[in-house]
């Protein structure tokens, strides 16, 4: 495992099936509930990957003053939930394993990438980093999706088609 104090690896996916709808995936994502009231950003999107931010405020944390495992664990689904349909199959999380390997703060803009690691027709494996300003590793999840195939609710009726 890298250092907590390592730098994020670039946003790329090892190539596959699909299209790129990471323009239509990140204009869903501006509409959706949940992120939207945590303050979730996706700033960039492709076929298996995608990085999102979320600015760290008092509402998001624990009662040691530093952010709660769950907006962080929230933090990287999300990255997860768009790097696995941005190829416009919808897919579903099966597992995702995340460990936390320090604190975030008030203030902190998180940044969580999602990398496709493997893929096969039904499953793909995905890694996903949230950092801190500076680069700091805050978490690093592990993610397993199920492919089911079809068109996901952001590309219905065309939207995002070309």
């Amino acid at each position: 495992m890298t250092s907590p104090t390592a730098k994020s690896q670039p946003l790329t996916a090892p190539g596959g099936s699909g299209r790129d709808h990471g323009a239509a995936i990140r204009e869903a994502t501006r509409h959706e509930p949940y992120a939207r009231k945590l303050g979730m950003e996706c700033v960039a999107a492709g076929p298996g990957c995608s990085r999102v931010e979320m600015t760290v405020t008092e509402e998001l944390c624990n009662l040691f003053g530093t952010v709660h495992g769950g907006a962080v664990f929230s933090l990287a689904d999300e990255a997860f939930q768009i790097a696995c349909n941005a190829r416009g199959e919808s897919a579903f999380a099966l597992n995702v394993s995340v460990t936390y390997v320090a604190a975030s703060f008030p203030g902190d803009r998180l940044v969580a990438e999602a990398r496709e690691l493997a893929a096969t027709r039904r499953t793909a494996s995905y890694e996903v980093r949230v950092t801190r300003p500076g680069g700091e590793v805050v978490a690093v999840a592990q993610a397993l999706a199920y492919r089911k195939g079809g068109k996901p609710p952001f590309l219905e009726d065309g939207k995002g088609e070309g």
